[in-house]
């Protein structure tokens, strides 16, 4: 129901991107691909008995009923059509919105659910209800729910059907008698939600003043059409709110970008890039309206100076803000299922252009006419992490976290200070005293030492044995399938996850296919460890999701090859579970042993150490006829790779070790570090180069600090 609770109107997209659509004939549904004709919104009425129903009515003012009659003869499909039932309890008329990931089911009272054909005539293009008893037609139940601003509908006569026809309003009201009564109800009565009226909820107030749902939808329809009105719709804010860099992506999955001229602006795939990087700044007295500034410290800015001579659009630019309120810089996030619509003041929308030149990769602010152009004003918002590192004098300095994958894709962008310069918002300082509180992920990581990944295919995250892929596999008791958990000194929410021989989980910027989405994820070891090799867990229920610093989520494939068993990184748009992983802790993580504080207002000199007299016949051991018992050393280490590199921004973990020879300390760190066949090394603190461990161990249990290094390696 969270689809429908802010929803007025709603287009239906099935698994064939293809529209529920309400026939000329108000009779018949069908599907179509033109989803900007008005007949393929439907209003959404709520059930009074029953808040988990809905009732979706057609642009004819009829509503989406499942009837009893058979789509074809012999067939288990039956009929969806449009009906105006007698009685408002009629249960053919009612669906109950199922949330399946991103996507709806609406389920019938018989128990079909809603489904959209496809394959050859008669079936192609229909609409039925139906169990898909079938794996490959369990998608076809599936719909997104796109909401619809309602300013764009197309007429008064199709607004004036958005009241129930359930509800107590009598057709003898017209137009004139509305206005009338207008003047006569107070203004506390006008500020009402409209989502009232259309359920009829409150049928006592409805039947003293029938006429109060159409005068409240006749003010709605007046306060669009009058110059100057507040423009109301669904509000896009939500994708802006808590964000303080963003990207957006076009339909043609491009990134907007401000050149490097410091004027113009266009697409680019290139979303590592900082150019791509749009600060967000909002506007005071204004909460449905934002600011977008570029890299270069200019915003982006509707003007008035056509792109080309001759056509509608206009030129999208970078300007200087100035001290007076320019309002070419604002825009209005307006919600559009999973993309927003930016309007500009004058009504027009930020719009991705595409075909030949000069027309491919401009961008221009315009309202698109044309079906085929719907799309071009539609945007994917990427939010991008802040860290808000303090330093000792107390001032805060701001980084962007999202580093290159690689130097080759940095485009020369120099990463360093806030987008823009200047200083950064006063809303991201923090006094130095306050703590970061771990998300709800780092939870199921903060005591683990080792974890096993296991996919919603029951498989587990394995390292191949060639040390550079990984992939999945049933079989969990592999060393291959353990990780270590490594924590970063300077994001407290993220992680880097090592395999078995030394290296990083990372995600690359490699495509796994061609032409497809999904980027290869692999084992590395950075010389340096970058964003690359940094997840957030994002925790969901008891699993968690793995995110990227570019926003994509750790997946695990399904499917027929290649995609089967293998793991990359993207953002789903029908498989939502794929990216969600089961954590299973294999080793806890050992708190150090607490250092020993010394009082500093002691005084040394007054203590003297004194060795006791013993007699001949007084034996060490004669206290209570038991052996001294050894308590242990704490021996801190730290895992080089084969040519002896050592990353020292990682913390160095410790063990307790009760052992006494060399041997049983080599088995103890195996076991630490999920190892095998490694050499124990020392390193010198002159030079810095490592040296193996091949006599016996320190006396007196002193702490030792170790290099583990496999045996193959150089030291």
């Amino acid at each position: 129901m969270e689809f429908f609770n802010n929803a007025r109107a709603v287009r239906l997209k099935s698994h064939l991107n293809k529209y529920l659509i309400a026939d000329e004939d108000e009779e018949s549904v069908h599907q179509s691909r033109n989803g900007a004709t008005k007949k393929a919104r439907w209003l959404v009425e709520f059930v009074e008995v029953n808040p988990h129903l809905i009732r979706l009515k057609s642009c004819h003012g009829k509503y989406l009923c499942a009837s009893d009659e058979a789509f074809l003869l012999g067939m288990t499909g039956k009929k969806v059509a449009q009906s105006l039932p007698l009685s408002k309890r009629d249960a053919t008329i009612e669906w109950e919105p199922i949330k399946e990931g991103y996507e709806i089911r609406l389920r019938t009272k018989g128990g079909g659910f809603l489904r959209a054909n496809g394959a050859t005539p008669p079936w192609r293009n229909s609409v039925t209800h139906d169990l898909p008893q079938r794996t490959a037609t369990q998608d076809w139940v599936l719909w997104q729910v796109e909401v619809v601003d309602i300013s764009q509908f197309d007429s008064v006569e199709y607004l004036s059907c958005h009241h129930s026809t359930f509800s107590s309003f009598n057709n003898h009201y017209n137009s004139s008698t509305i206005i009338s009564h207008a003047h006569a109800i107070p203004e506390r009565d006008l500020s009402l939600s409209m989502n009232s009226e259309t359920s009829s909820s409150s049928p006592k107030v409805a039947n003293k003043r029938p006429w109060l749902s159409s005068m409240r939808l006749e003010r709605s329809i007046n306060s669009r059409s009058l110059p100057g009105s507040p423009r109301q719709g669904i509000s896009g804010m939500e994708f802006f709110e808590r964000a303080k860099l963003v990207r957006l992506q076009s339909h043609l999955g491009k990134y907007l970008v401000a050149d490097d001229d410091e004027e113009t602006v266009r697409q680019s795939r290139n979303g590592s890039s900082q150019k791509a990087r749009w600060a967000v700044e909002f506007i005071e007295g204004k909460s449905n309206l934002i600011c977008l500034k570029s890299c270069h410290g200019l915003y982006l800015s509707a003007t008035d100076e056509a792109y080309l001579l001759g056509m509608t659009g206009k030129k999208i630019r970078q300007v200087l803000k100035s001290n007076k309120k320019d309002p070419s810089i604002e825009w209005e996030p307006i919600k559009e299922g999973f993309h927003v619509k930016l309007r500009t003041s004058e009504g027009t929308f930020l719009r991705a252009n595409g075909a030949t030149p000069p027309w491919r990769n401009s961008v221009t602010h315009d309202i698109p006419h044309r079906t085929a152009t719907q799309d071009w004003i539609l945007w994917g918002v990427d939010i991008l992490d802040i860290n808000v590192a303090m330093v000792s004098d107390g001032e805060s300095v701001i980084s962007d976290v999202l580093s290159t994958v690689s130097s080759s894709n940095s485009c020369n962008d120099d990463d360093s200070g806030w987008p823009g310069g200047g200083s950064p918002p006063a809303n991201l300082e923090r006094p130095l005293n306050t703590p970061r509180k771990l998300s709800p992920g780092m939870e199921l990581f903060k005591k683990a030492k080792l974890v096993k990944l296991k996919s919603q295919h029951n498989k587990y995250l394995i390292a191949d044995d060639e040390e550079e892929k990984v992939r999945q596999e049933r079989e969990g008791s592999s060393k291959h399938a353990t990780w270590t958990v490594e924590f970063l000194d300077d994001f407290e929410n993220s992680i880097r996850l090592k395999s078995c021989f030394g290296k990083y989980l990372t995600a690359t910027d490699e495509q796994f296919v061609l032409g497809v989405t999904g980027r290869c994820v692999k084992q590395t070891m950075p010389t340096k460890p970058d964003s690359s090799v940094e997840w957030e867990p994002i925790r969901d229920g008891v699993q968690v999701k793995l995110k990227t610093r570019y926003g994509n989520f750790l997946r695990a494939n399904g499917g027929v090859p290649p995609w089967r068993n293998s793991v990359t990184h993207d953002i789903p748009h029908r498989h939502t579970d794929w990216i969600l992983w089961e954590v299973e802790v294999v080793a806890v993580r050992q708190e150090p042993p607490k250092k020993m504080l010394v009082d500093q207002d002691l005084d040394l000199s007054k203590f003297a150490l004194r060795t006791p007299g013993f007699s001949s016949h007084t034996s060490f051991d004669s206290q209570d006829g038991s052996p001294m018992k050894s308590e242990g050393r704490t021996v801190y280490y730290r895992v080089a790779d084969e040519d002896g590199n050592i990353d020292n921004a990682v913390e160095e973990p410790s063990f307790l070790f009760k052992g006494h020879g060399l041997e049983e300390l080599t088995e103890a760190l195996e076991e630490e570090t999920g190892q095998d066949n490694i050499i124990v090394c020392l390193r010198n603190k002159f030079n810095g180069q490592l040296h193996p461990l091949r006599l016996s161990l320190p006396p007196n249990n002193a702490t030792m600090h170790v290099v583990v290094a496999p045996s193959t390696s150089k030291c």
